[in-house]
């Protein structure tokens, strides 16, 4: 019995009725990034094996079982689509909730991941944030929200909000920085938090003492030799250099060969494409299952191999323990309890990887930040010059207490934020409200620091760099709140005190020996229009002209 008289028609009809029930039943429920690949091969595989078999069986008895198999699941994939898109168009709550936007955010990411092709998706934010106000909609279930409050809705003490979907790029591996879950995130801090203990952080200080002798050495090469310094190369080199020795009890060797290590080169390539393809994580997982080497997705792997190679190295050498580095206290409880198990191997490549990729790129960007600046303004240069000229620039207790200079490093941080839009947020099944805007339960929040950090009502003249808003001009901060570089609460960088030691040193040491200028040719434009989101910032670059003082 058919129900229009038209068997192929009634066949396609069912499988369009089997696309809805599952959206509604399955598909709507939960998170389902992870299983992305799965479910596109799935789906690819049987609508392969019934075309297959309909072409086989042609002619057969039971040859018509497979072809109206094969139309019912012709119907199923227009009725899935049919589904979702008239859901998320119509009925989902962000719809009911009247967030503005552009209307084809409701139905998808993938022109989020189109517009940021060049890994320019703080440009594309801050074009939605002119046209649409603070609270946009910028996905099926997301909001991005340009209000200074933000940053304490999501981390502050009394937030409940989790990490979103993104946070689970390292799977199968694990790391602080990506732990979803709020306990096993408490429980890997406290071990996080011996590495920046006050004794392990004079240790660590000792360590870029030594990476500083070797930047400034090849500085000083170049200035009596009036050659032009590549500062993007220097500064990365000192800063991978630097956190390999913190993480791994080892430099990378790059300033000493003055080239990059093959690893990190590959880490870079590999970044490329969290600019592009972050709006859309199940696509990541995607690549990372289904191609996972092919160009830049193979140096990822490869990168991720090293790092497990360095951590197995690590477990077998047992004299290594006792060095002072941030591995050695990581591991320490499972050294102490002879567990060296999948589990803890699996927290301590994620871990190793992630201090690299999140110590060493943030470090270098505000130490290219202040430069740029600096260089662009010798006023402010000379000035800061004046409080380090009778200071003993290798004291961190000294440096700490330098108004100008943690003013010149607060105001580098403002305009160069370690996460320039990353870092989304999901809300609980409560939701919550945000400046008198009730957010639906289960819905990404993304505060977008590098624009938030610059409104106008928040800072007098914010896009400029203006250090003495921090000290005797604090007319000129008017929501200092609007900045959070570090981030807040429990999910805070845990790094910020050997980060912040690290500029402190480098800047101090370097203005106080050299004045420096852009090289000829150079306007300073590598941290505003050729700067990069790939989740950690990918500024272009930077020549300067240091002469001996």
């Amino acid at each position: 019995m058919s129900f229009s008289g038209n068997p192929t028609l009634d066949a396609w009809m069912v499988g369009i009725v089997c696309g809805l029930i599952a959206h509604h039943g399955i598909f709507i429920k939960g998170e389902w990034h992870i299983q992305a690949p799965r479910i596109i091969v799935g789906h690819l595989w049987i609508f392969f094996v019934l075309t297959l078999a309909s072409y086989i069986t042609r002619g057969h008895g039971f040859g018509k079982i497979f072809d109206v198999l094969l139309l019912m699941s012709s119907g199923y994939l227009p009725g899935l689509l049919f589904s979702i898109i008239i859901y998320r168009f119509f009925f989902h709550q962000l719809t009911q909730t009247t967030f503005p936007g552009p209307w084809y955010a409701r139905i998808t990411k993938l022109w989020h991941v189109w517009a940021c092709r060049d890994s320019k998706n703080h440009v594309v934010l801050n074009r939605l944030q002119n046209k649409y106000g603070d609270f946009v909609r910028t996905g099926p279930s997301e909001l991005t929200i340009f209000r200074p409050e933000i940053f304490m809705a999501l981390d502050g003490p009394h937030s409940e909000c989790m990490k979103s979907d993104w946070y689970d790029l390292l799977i199968p591996n694990l790391a602080l920085v990506t732990a979803r879950d709020r306990g096993t995130h408490a429980v890997r801090r406290r071990q996080w938090n011996r590495a920046f203990s006050t004794k392990a952080l004079q240790l660590h200080d000792r360590k870029i003492m030594r990476h500083l002798d070797e930047l400034d050495r090849h500085i000083e090469a170049e200035a009596k030799g009036r050659r032009v310094s590549n500062a993007r190369n220097l500064f990365y080199w000192f800063a991978f250099d630097a956190m390999g020795d913190f993480v791994l009890g080892k430099s990378f060797g790059m300033q000493q060969n003055q080239e990059w290590h093959h690893v990190i080169f590959r880490l870079q390539r590999a970044l490329s494409l969290l600019g592009p393809l972050s709006p859309a994580p199940w696509l990541i997982h995607v690549g990372f299952q289904l191609a996972p080497r092919i160009l830049q997705l193979k140096d990822w792997f490869d990168m991720v191999a090293w790092c497990q190679t360095q951590m197995d190295m690590r477990i077998k050498d047992s004299s290594r323990y006792q060095e002072p580095d941030i591995t050695h206290y990581i591991m320490m409880e499972d050294v102490e309890n002879q567990k060296i198990i999948d589990d803890a191997r699996a927290w301590l490549s994620g871990d190793s990887l992630q201090a690299i990729v999140a110590g060493s790129g943030p470090i270098a960007n505000a130490l290219l930040g202040t430069f740029t600046e600096l260089g662009r303004d010798h006023t402010t240069q000379e000035k800061l010059y004046y409080e380090l000229m009778d200071i003993d620039v290798s004291d961190t207790k000294v440096l700490a207490n330098l108004p100008f200079l943690n003013a010149c490093i607060d105001e580098t941080l403002r305009l160069y934020p370690a996460l320039m839009t990353g870092g989304t947020r999901m809300t609980t099944q409560k939701g919550m409200t945000i400046a008198g805007r009730f957010i639906p339960p289960y819905t990404n929040i993304v505060a977008p620091q590098y624009l938030i950090s610059r409104r106008q009502d928040c800072f007098v003249d914010p896009l400029k760099f203006v250090p003495e808003r921090w000290t005797t001009s604090p007319e000129m901060l008017l929501n200092p709140s609007a900045t959070k570089p570090f981030g807040t609460g429990h999910t805070s960088c845990v790094g910020r005190p050997l980060a912040i030691d690290s500029l402190r040193f480098v800047i101090a040491r370097l203005v106080k020996k050299y004045q420096f200028s852009f090289a000829p040719g150079e306007d300073g434009s590598g941290m505003g229009e050729h700067l990069k989101d790939q989740f950690v910032p990918n500024p272009g670059s930077l020549h300067l002209c240091f002469e001996l003082r």
